[in-house]
């Protein structure tokens, strides 16, 4: 199957979580006599730079955001929900502005079992969530996916 456009990761989170670690990890050496503080600090920076290394490998192989006539890719291992498991996609707004845009993807509550299985998660989730921060073009990305989902409700 042929996704209709790949979504791919934004380059913005990869580089904020880069700095920030790099900045942490030069406050940590400064910081070197408190060494309670000082090696926490270096854990936290270097697991905040492990993230930006593993978005930005993400980001090379090509993995990305998208649909296709199976379903809808719901995280960066490529792991869907189907169509005919999706219940609602809605928009998701939180109170701060810019971390918390979402689309978040609804399966129908008979299909939260299967999906967990297929995830090989332990518990299973109610709804699936696709964060605007990690998306190049995330407005289109949704717009579009509404328009498909709205064909495919009327079909």
């Amino acid at each position: 199957m042929t996704p209709t456009r790949m979504y791919k990761i934004s380059m913005v989170p990869i580089l904020f979580f880069m700095v920030v670690g790099i900045l942490l990890l030069i406050l940590c050496f400064l910081a070197f006599r408190l060494a309670f503080w000082s090696i926490l600090m270096f854990a936290f920076s270097t697991s905040i730079i492990g993230a930006s290394f593993h978005l930005w490998r993400k980001r090379r192989e090509g993995k990305g955001f998208y649909w296709d006539e199976e379903g809808i890719v719901i995280d960066l291992n490529g792991n869907k929900v189907y169509w005919h498991e999706v219940e609602d996609i809605q928009f998701f707004k939180g109170s701060t502005e810019s971390f918390s845009k979402a689309t978040v993807i609804y399966p129908h509550y008979t299909h939260h079992e299967k999906i967990r299985i297929r995830r090989k998660k332990w518990l299973p989730t109610t709804a699936h969530s696709v964060d605007w921060f990690l998306i190049e073009n995330p407005k289109e990305y949704h717009k579009n996916l509404m328009c498909e989902w709205e064909q495919r409700k009327a079909e």
